[in-house]
């Protein structure tokens, strides 16, 4: 059911560039201001200029300087189709080493209503427009988004050639990235069979994902009849990573909130909130502190809810815990949203609660996210209302909600680590010989 296809690629070329490591960059939307700046300073040739371009006119100048490298010799197109088998090593939370193994290839685009790729999470409009105008001025897709397929009995890493990676990066913070091109027919044949009775659950990369569909709608209604036919254009297909969901390096980090301001005060959001849940309190302390995320992650074998807290004002840290069926959930709310701790913090917490809109296009008014929880409780200490603490999303709870066809809150996953971009780009121009993937 997913067709992951060699194509003929983009990648920077080391003779050009000098070290590959200084022109990568991780996905857009983890990129804050300050690290937009330090990418922008470690090479002219960043990738950054073109997912997360500063110019004023950021989509004409992503176009423009996408153009200008591949005219220098900056990028280069690969000569032949491939696939690219990407490794990832990095210490995991607990501190081990790990490693990550996927497939990088183009991915035939699929309706959500067909079943063979599936969301998790809801998208927010304001984010899908920028992609789409970004994809429009480049016509080229530049991040890949990260899938999961189930294979337990598929072994990625017997793919791996037993010879040096075509490239090989290793970040200050101790990831290792390699990464193998893939032209041999019998591995490519190999890896399709794997994928023929796979559907794709999207991991990370929604906002990309809905804004190809949308660009390729786009395209064919501008081509009409002239189009190719279906399967046969570049825009019928987006870049795209897959790995197992199987895979013993997979690793969900959780996503906390932090909310600039409450209209409850802290004493009368306890009182509210003990309606519902048990409310224990714990020092505002850095053992507190670890208590804390250690009780919400080591948790998941108890059924319940848990959601941590902290407000500005208050010298004590909450855990909220409470049995599924104890909550007020909306009736229209199905079971297997029910059982999450993040829709018990949206709908119970914000929502209910609070009184804050959840659930639009546009996120919650004042709610940020991070994975930091350190910098979640910093953000109290200065001058946020309240930050909001949870447990990791499990794999199986991410895979039971995309079966069921439902979508979670904005922001309920996290895979760690991210995908790096500027690995390879997949070109959608016609007139530039890049063609479709085959």
């Amino acid at each position: 059911m997913a067709t992951l296809n060699p194509f003929r690629g983009l990648r920077y070329d080391p003779k050009v560039v000098g070290d590959v490591g200084r022109v990568v960059a991780p996905p857009y939307d983890v990129i804050d201001p300050a690290h937009q700046a330090a990418l922008y300073e470690r090479s002219p040739h960043n990738v950054v200029r073109l997912i997360l371009n500063r110019d004023a006119d950021a989509y004409a100048s992503a176009a423009s300087a996408l153009t200008q490298w591949r005219r220098s010799g900056v990028l280069h197109l690969d000569d032949r189709p491939a696939l690219s088998l990407y490794a990832q090593r990095f210490p995991g939370p607990d501190g081990a080493s790990r490693e990550r193994v996927g497939m990088i290839g183009a991915l035939r685009l699929e309706s959500f209503e067909s079943g063979r790729v599936r969301p998790h999470e809801r998208t927010l409009e304001k984010a899908k427009n920028d992609r789409l105008a970004l994809l429009r001025a480049c016509r080229a897709s530049l991040s890949p988004i990260f899938g999961l397929v189930s294979a337990p009995g598929w072994s990625l890493e017997a793919s791996i050639p037993a010879r040096a990676p075509d490239l090989d990066v290793t970040e200050d913070d101790g990831q290792r990235h390699r990464v193998w091109c893939i032209e041999d027919a019998t591995t490519i044949a190999a890896i399709h069979e794997h994928l023929r009775a796979s559907e794709v659950f999207i991991a990370d990369g929604h906002h990309r994902y809905e804004t190809a569909l949308r660009y390729r709608d786009e395209q064919r209604a501008a081509h009409g009849s002239a189009a190719p036919p279906p399967g046969e254009a570049p825009y019928d297909y987006v870049l795209a990573y897959l790995t197992r969901m199987e895979d013993p390096g997979l690793v969900i980090l959780p996503t906390h909130r932090v909310l600039a301001e409450s209209p409850l005060a802290p004493d009368a959001l306890e009182t509210a909130l003990a309606r519902h849940f048990r409310v224990e309190h714990l020092p505002r302390t850095a053992d507190g502190m670890r208590t804390l995320l250690a009780r919400l992650d080591g948790g998941a074998a108890t059924p319940g809810i848990r959601i941590g807290a902290a407000l500005r004002g208050l010298d004590r840290l909450w855990l909220l815990t409470a049995p599924v069926e104890a909550l007020p959930f909306p009736s229209s709310t199905p079971q297997v949203l029910r059982a999450l701790d993040v829709t018990a913090l949206h709908q119970i917490v914000l929502a209910g609660t609070l009184g804050l809109p959840i659930g639009e296009r546009g996120g919650t008014p004042g709610l940020t996210y991070t994975q930091d929880a350190a910098a979640a409780l910093a953000a109290v200490e200065r001058d946020a209302a309240a930050a909001f603490f949870l447990p990791p999303t499990g794999i199986e709870a991410l895979r039971a909600v995309a079966l069921a066809g439902l979508t979670m809150p904005e922001k309920s996953t996290y895979f760690h680590p991210k995908l790096l971009t500027g690995l390879v780009i997949y070109p959608l121009d016609l007139d530039a010989g890049a063609g479709a993937p085959r």
